[in-house]
């Protein structure tokens, strides 16, 4: 806000913020991706509206104007509510389409981990820079190649519905068999997990999930947390991803046991909150009794697990890997200073692992005519 008859005082922007706040958007450029670009890998531009621009109003002589506020870009037409795709046939919430994710897929937490494993990448084809995308729902798709293979990293965010966007809707645009690896970070349940290992989810995963009723009907029993029976990973591919991690961090920092997906970082984890009725103060105790090979904690790869066995005609096969970011039984966190080094370990291992599964169908070395929407794949 300014004085009354006081103009504004503009500060000088750099060449990038400056072409963001033009455009009215700004631009998604981080440390890493910017290391990329010194590197010679030049990212395509995406820019969003931030909240801050739309919330923000103009004031000029004591009055808002509330057009600088509420402009937004146009929305695209979508005429299909059960499975949305814009007429470009791109999906709702990851904004792709056929051609531009890749058969073998690495899916991250987060948009920094997708930008800094994307360094281990070439381009998608000779000549080319790496395909970007982020949707405005902040879904961050890249796609490169990895020792020839073509492959795309996709930020998956965190929890269960999360999940259920990326393999949905990478499945909706792509044509031929998948292979998903999930590299994310996790809790250590109970030793021998550790900090800083990778925990390769072997003996699959199970869901744990706050039962709501147990709090509307007290007095009926209900069991405050339901618990799934495990969820497989496809053999071959954990096979894989357990050998490529051994080579790259030793096999005395790889672990293999049962992950548990959660639908609360707090409540469904045992974690303890004073301010919450959660009931759960024994819950990690009783976890790790009733499975004693439970390594980790985290939110999401019951979901991928669960998704790929149930895609029809086996056409996903699924594998998670965590990094003990934390201890959960003795409270101790790991320094994020190691994280990088741990996140391009997991990254390598997780990328040669899939660059390595043999796919049946496999769309990213297909002919052109074979894509879903029929357009140039970005990796030819």
């Amino acid at each position: 806000l300014h004085m009354r008859g006081a103009g504004p005082t503009k500060k000088k922007l750099p060449p990038l913020e400056a072409e963001a706040q033009e455009y009215g958007c700004r631009q998604v450029l981080t440390a890493s991706s910017r290391r990329v670009n010194r590197a010679g890998v030049q990212h395509g531009r995406t820019c969003v509206h931030s909240r801050e621009q739309r919330a923000s109003a103009v004031q000029q002589d004591g009055q808002t104007d509330l057009s600088a506020a509420t402009s937004t870009p146009p929305k695209p037409k979508y005429t299909n509510a059960n499975m949305p795709v814009d007429p470009e046939g791109r999906t709702y919430h990851l904004n792709t389409r056929g051609g531009e994710v890749a058969n073998r897929i690495l899916s991250v937490g987060s948009s920094q981990r997708a930008q800094l494993l994307s360094q281990l990448l070439d381009g998608p084809a000779p000549g080319k820079p790496l395909f970007t995308k982020m949707s405005s729902r902040g879904f961050l798709t890249i796609t490169g190649r990895f020792k020839g293979i073509p492959l795309t990293i996709v930020s998956t965010h965190m929890g269960l519905p999360n999940m259920d966007f990326v393999v949905r809707e990478c499945r909706a645009v792509v044509q031929g068999q998948m292979a998903i690896v999930r590299l994310g970070t996790c809790g250590a349940a109970q030793p021998p997990a550790k900090l800083g290992d990778m925990l390769v989810a072997s003996a699959g995963s199970i869901a744990i999930r706050r039962n709501a009723d147990a709090w509307t009907v007290p007095t009926a029993g209900y069991a405050k947390y339901a618990v799934c029976l495990p969820v497989l990973p496809d053999p071959k591919l954990c096979a894989l991803v357990l050998e490529e991690a051994q080579k790259e961090v030793g096999a005395e920092r790889v672990v293999q046991g049962l992950n548990a997906s959660a639908d609360s970082f707090y409540s469904s984890q045992g974690r303890i909150n004073s301010d919450f009725d959660d009931e759960n103060e024994s819950l990690l105790q009783q976890l790790c009794a009733n499975h004693p090979e439970l390594i980790s904690l985290e939110m999401e790869t019951f979901q991928l697990l669960d998704l790929a066995r149930c895609a029809k005609g086996g056409s996903i096969l699924g594998m998670s890997m965590c990094i003990a970011l934390a201890e959960r039984y003795s409270n101790r966190f790991m320094d994020y200073k190691a994280l990088e080094a741990a996140e391009l370990a997991g990254g390598r291992a997780a990328l040669s692992a899939l660059a390595r599964v043999q796919l049946k169908d496999d769309d990213s070395l297909a002919a052109v005519e074979n894509i879903k929407s029929k357009v140039q794949p970005v990796w030819v």
